[in-house]
Order: C-alpha cells, then structure tokens, then sequence
C-alpha cells in the first residue's frame, strides 16, 4: 500500500469524523430545542396549535430524509432561497429527529400521573407554572432513554449529507478505501466508528443525564 496514499487517507477520514462530530452536534441541539416546542404544541389546549404540531410530525416522519435534504439543497433555490450545505446538513438532521422527538415528548408529558396534574390546580398553579416547575422535570426524566436512542440514530443519519456535497465520515472512509484499495480496513472502520462514536460520547452523556436529573429528583422528594 502506497504510504502517501493511506497518510492522506488517514487524514481525510480524520477531518470526515470531525465534521460528523459537529454536525450530530449541531444537528441534536436543533432536535432537542425543536422537539420540545413541537412537542409542547402538541398537549396544546389551542386545536390549532395542536394541529400543526401533528403536522410537523407527519411530514418529517413520513417522508425520506434523504428526499428531505434533496428539497432544502435542490429544490428551494428555485422559490429564491439559497441555503449553504451545512446550514441543509444541520437544520435538515434536526428537523427530522425533532419529528420523533416530539412524540417522546408529548408522550412523556402525557404519561405524568394525573394526581400531579390535580395537585397543581388545587395548589392555584398557572398552566405555565405548573408545566415549567411540576410536569416538565417528571417528563424530561422519563423521555431520556428514548432521547438517547434518538440521538444514535440522528449520529446515524448523518451519512446521507455526502448527497449535499459534505465529504463526512461515511464518505472519507469511502474514498479512503477507494485511494488504497484497502475496502476491508477503511469500510471495517467506518462499520465500527459510529458504535465507538455512540459508545463513548452519547450513551456515557445521556446516563449522565439521567443520573443527575434522577438525584435531583430524589433531593426534591426529600425536601
């Protein structure tokens, strides 16, 4: 194997991890910030409101993502609006976990026992009130696990952005395996840097979460 070749190689697949590590970055704080409101919209007592919440989630979890970006990259320009390849790869995988996410919220919200709904109208707590201080901290603990899941997926997705011009991970081992001949130690690579990738930075991270919501929790009951 030519050593210029796997050198440059090794570098490029280096720089396709990092841009995938910033786009599940970006991409999950666009998912998280979007599946709450969505979400919340969704236990709305306006119909309206309600509606488009289903809406949303319809759209997002019934069409391809792939078919997704393709309408933001290609299709947009031609009603006059140009969005840059990351900005398509950043809010495109966001959008499209906040359509699933959405439902773990609403069904977390929906799933708080009803005596704390009673407790609170009793207590004279705004609705507002009662699901910032009351319903939401229950419902967020109860919602991580499937967060979580979310996220390994949205990590996932991420490889379908080589269709909108972004050379990520998938992609640099795809070249890689392409510039060396090398297919079994770069697509071997590839096959296992996603588990590496969930292993050791989502899955640790959420369990943290979960860990620290839960003693929050008990410290609260305690009090």
């Amino acid at each position: 194997m030519n050593e210029f070749a796997l050198g440059f190689s090794v570098a490029a697949l280096a720089k396709g991890v990092v841009i995938t590590l910033i786009i599940t970055l970006a991409g999950s704080l666009v998912a998280i910030v979007l599946g709450l409101i969505v979400g919340l919209i969704r236990v709305s007592r306006h119909w309206p409101l309600r509606w488009l919440g289903v809406a949303y989630i319809e759209f997002f979890r019934g069409t391809s993502l792939l078919v997704q970006f393709y309408w933001w990259f290609f299709v947009l320009p031609f009603f006059g609006v140009f969005l840059s390849p990351w900005t398509v790869a950043i809010l495109g995988v966001g959008m499209n976990a906040a359509g699933y996410g959405a439902e773990y919220v609403r069904a977390a919200i929906q799933g708080v026992d009803r005596g704390q709904y009673e407790a609170s109208t009793a207590l004279n707590f705004q609705r507002m009130a009662m699901m910032r201080r009351i319903i939401l901290p229950q419902a967020i603990r109860a919602m991580l696990p499937a967060w979580g899941n979310l996220l390994i997926s949205l990590l996932k997705g991420t490889s379908l952005i080589f269709f909108i011009t972004i050379t990520e991970f998938t992609t640099a081992a795809k070249q890689a395996a392409d510039a060396t001949g090398n297919y079994l130690l770069f697509f071997a690579v590839a096959l296992f840097g996603y588990y590496v990738i969930a292993r050791t930075l989502i899955r640790p991270f959420m369990r943290w979460l979960e860990r620290r919501l839960s003693r929050g929790f008990v410290r609260e009951a305690v009090a």
